[in-house]
């Protein structure tokens, strides 16, 4: 659907769960234009996360932002108008750390950093492990733990709620839209793209891995995001998986959970990657079945489906939301790395806190943490 010539609020760039966040809650307060590149939206990284709900994951910052969002995944809020909704967006399923020979101190160190924030992670013993997971290898395995806490998303669901409560706002999603520039003027920004023109008095940069290059239209420069790529496959399950937890390795070098029918295992490989429509490497995917079957008695026969997303991180491995203090208008919301959806919640209300309540921006989530140097 191609772009009108029109004036909005704000504009969004990119429709992915961060975008989509960010309007929904930003709509309640503004009139808001989401303009998405390709047909759909969430058709790269967000459409290909393996959505987990996992409170003790990647660093106290995104560990923070994730439990900020537990109400809205676990208590979900009803429409603008005022419809319940009847379809979680979670589902329990457990998370089990798995160790190996020489790994158990590595283990006791996940234990001693995450325990606080997750007070339901407990260590549990390799005959309960086994128990649990029943492939696994009893010889390979040396130490354990648990966290029942950890959940799935549904990320068509989560997406329904954020599409729909823009749509009910009077909020605008058009996809199919290319930008060609965008130009700074008085009054705000001019986004130019190949089927018109669309004013607005604030630009929220959440492109995903093409966000630098969004930067670039608008004349902005480029803040240290890498784009990286993740592979995944469905293999198929033994009997009994469905009820299995999600299941990693400490050393962080494979994890796999049911999936489709199966199980999805992914090498958690993060290889830079310019932007682009990712695809896995085949090298990828078999040192992802290697690794399943070092520690697994189940063999991996053959890869009914595979795939491959970029999860773009800043250098610390935080989000970067806030105004650039380079550009007027040009809001950055970027570097969601793999926990976007996880925290699309609280980043989405913290966008329109700063945005629509002028609140003052986070130091560890600011772009000026980057401009400053």
């Amino acid at each position: 659907m191609g772009a009108q010539s029109t004036h909005y609020d704000i504009a969004i760039i990119g429709a992915g769960v961060a975008g989509l966040s960010a309007a929904y809650f930003l709509s309640a307060g503004a009139r808001v234009i989401v303009l998405e590149r390709e047909s759909q939206p969430a058709y790269h990284s967000s459409g290909r996360s393996a959505a987990m709900y996992i409170e003790g994951y990647e660093n106290v910052v995104v560990s923070e932002l994730t439990s900020a969002g537990k109400d809205f995944f676990f208590s979900p809020p009803a429409d603008p108008d005022g419809t319940a909704r009847n379809h979680p967006l979670v589902k329990a399923c457990g998370g089990l750390t798995i160790a190996g020979p020489g790994e158990e101190a590595r283990l006791q160190k996940y234990l001693t950093t995450w325990q606080t924030h997750c007070p339901e992670l407990a260590p549990i013993s390799t005959s309960d492990c086994l128990a649990m997971l029943p492939i696994l290898k009893s010889d390979w395995l040396q130490a354990a733990a648990y966290d029942p806490s950890w959940h799935t998303i549904d990320v068509h669901e989560l997406l329904t709620v954020y599409q729909r409560g823009l749509r009910q706002r009077d909020g605008a999603l058009q996809t199919g839209v290319r930008l060609e520039s965008l130009t700074r003027e008085a009054e705000g920004w001019q986004l130019h793209t190949a089927d018109g023109q669309i004013s607005a008095n604030i630009v929220v940069n959440a492109a995903g891995a093409w966000a630098n290059g969004v930067a670039g239209l608008a004349g902005v420069p480029a803040l240290p995001l890498t784009p990286l790529r993740r592979s995944a496959a469905i293999i198929p399950a033994p009997e009994g998986a469905a009820d299995w937890p999600l299941v990693h390795t400490i050393s962080e070098n494979l994890y796999f959970k049911p999936e489709s029918g199966g199980l999805m295992i992914c090498p958690q490989d993060e290889t830079p990657s310019a932007p682009v429509d990712a695809a896995p490497e085949e090298m990828d995917l078999a040192v992802a079945a290697a690794r399943f079957e070092e520690i697994t008695d189940h063999p991996v026969t053959r890869l009914s489906h595979q795939w491959a997303g970029l999860r773009t991180f800043a250098e610390d491995r935080r989000p970067v939301v806030g105004f650039d203090p380079e550009s007027s208008g040009f809001f950055w919301l970027a570097g969601q790395g793999g926990f976007g959806v996880q925290t699309s919640p609280a980043l989405g209300q913290r966008v329109a806190e700063q945005i629509l309540h002028n609140r003052p921006p986070e130091p560890e989530l600011d772009v000026a943490r980057y401009r400053a140097r």
